[in-house]
């Protein structure tokens, strides 16, 4: 039998062979134009000092150095019932339960919440997280083309009324930019009687009166079954939560098994999610600045080569691994990714680019400049 070592060594080189191997890498004052910090608040000054003050507030037995334990064990504690309650109320939902992060909490919402004999019909740009949920459930998975409404339909013209069907798709999604027609998915989940799930990671904090994502801006609360809204990007900070009723609620407390296998967040993590609750509605110059800066940058763009969006997330399209990878290289003053076939189809290789509020007029004009 071959030794397990040279089988992993003999696996990495062949994804190098195919242009496929990641590494880590640290950013190293690159001006950075590929994290999804959209608000700055990952280094605000202030909101550090905050969530520091509130921290050392907390009476001294809530100041432990860890959860201890799951959330159905030791790990559960009045800060995170606390910080539930608010971010459900923030948001305009029933309630709000606390994940570790983004991917667990789609994990947890879709693996187990369709049950067998449902159909779930999900955008084909659906996220990772949301792909390997569904591959975990046991509904069964029809794909429609991205944003198109005429192949939803289609395909649920083909189910019985009586069948249970549910609607997957993100707000704002995390390759190409572009945004989910929500109004109309509603219109059409009444009159098909299914259910409505939308992942808000790369819309919360950004978009709604205080940030409370595209969905609440839209006036949609009500008619969205179940919400995701992840701390790690326009929040500045990491985690996410389950927006939805207190069935919804009860339900993943009892089924999700990555929040019932996982240990709940630090008691430092909870409290700074909650500090950062309290700030975000007082950044709406932020949020402006950077509709600002995303329409300098669309006004200065030339290139054939850009994609359309009109959200934080921008796209350099260069077709072909290699060829992307020479082109992220070349601009070497700034970190920026490029995004390569498998991750997205091919032909559609591109560099993917994050604008945030801390950017400057001069530092956008110098990146289209490096790129085009």
């Amino acid at each position: 039998m071959e030794n397990i070592q040279q089988q992993l060594i003999d696996l990495l080189e062949s994804r190098r062979k195919e242009g496929l191997f990641r590494q880590l890498s640290v950013l190293d004052g690159r001006t950075d134009f590929c994290s999804n910090d959209y608000l700055g608040l990952a280094g605000d000054p202030v909101l550090a000092a905050s969530i520091a003050r509130d921290f050392e507030a907390l009476p001294a037995e809530a100041r432990k150095n860890g959860a201890t334990g799951s959330r159905l064990i030791s790990g559960h504690s009045s800060l995170i019932e606390q910080f539930e309650k608010e971010c459900a109320a923030f948001h305009g939902s029933e309630t709000a339960l606390l994940f570790s992060s983004g991917y667990d909490a789609n994990i947890g919402l879709i693996s187990s919440l369709p049950q067998e004999g449902d159909v779930i019909f999900c955008d084909k740009l659906l996220h990772a997280s949301l792909i390997d949920g569904l591959r975990l459930s046991k509904a069964e998975r029809r794909i429609f083309k991205h944003n198109n409404l005429d192949d939803l339909v289609h395909l649920l013209d083909q189910y019985p009324a009586e069948s249970r069907k549910w609607i997957v798709v993100e707000s704002v999604y995390s390759m190409d930019g572009d945004v989910a027609p929500l109004a109309e998915l509603v219109a059409l989940k009444n009159k098909y009687q299914a259910e409505l799930i939308v992942d808000e990671a790369h819309s919360g904090g950004v978009y709604g009166t205080e940030g409370q994502g595209l969905v609440y801006e839209l006036g949609l609360c009500e008619d969205v079954f179940a919400r995701v809204i992840t701390f790690g990007k326009a929040w500045g900070n990491a985690g996410a939560v389950v927006l939805g009723s207190l069935a919804l609620k009860e339900y993943l407390v009892n089924f999700a098994r990555p929040f019932i296998y996982s240990t709940a967040p630090t008691p430092a993590h909870v409290s700074a999610l909650l500090s950062t609750l309290h700030y975000l509605p007082s950044q709406n110059e932020a949020r402006q600045k950077l509709q600002e800066n995303i329409a300098f940058f669309r006004a200065n763009c030339h290139s054939d080569a850009w994609g359309d969006s009109q959200t934080a997330i921008q796209t350099f399209f260069v077709t072909g691994n290699e060829a992307v990878r020479a082109k992220a290289a070349s601009a070497s003053e700034f970190a920026i990714k490029p995004i390569v076939f498998p991750t997205v189809a091919k032909g559609k290789e591109r560099i993917r680019i994050t604008l945030s509020a801390n950017h400057t007029s001069e530092q956008i004009l110098s990146l289209i400049q490096a790129l085009e």
